[in-house]
């Protein structure tokens, strides 16, 4: 049994980091390479390029960069 709960323990935990770090993500738009939520803006920094006046998701990284993890 102890390994059982072990199991639902660690994907309890696992599904918990989960939703920490998707509820650190902020809603904002791109404008001219800096990704802007509400009255703050942060470099924005994407895996691809991103050209849309659109809103987007992004995540800050240590370094104060907000990288863009959703449009």
């Amino acid at each position: 049994m102890d390994g059982i709960q072990n199991l639902a323990n660690a994907i309890k935990s696992a599904m918990d980091k989960r939703i920490r770090e998707e509820s650190r993500a902020l809603r904002g738009t791109l404008k001219n390479g800096q990704f802007v939520s509400g009255a703050k803006s942060y470099p924005a920094i994407s895996a691809v390029d991103v050209d849309t006046n659109g809103r987007v998701w992004a995540q800050r990284d240590n370094n104060g960069n907000a990288i863009i993890v959703g449009a």
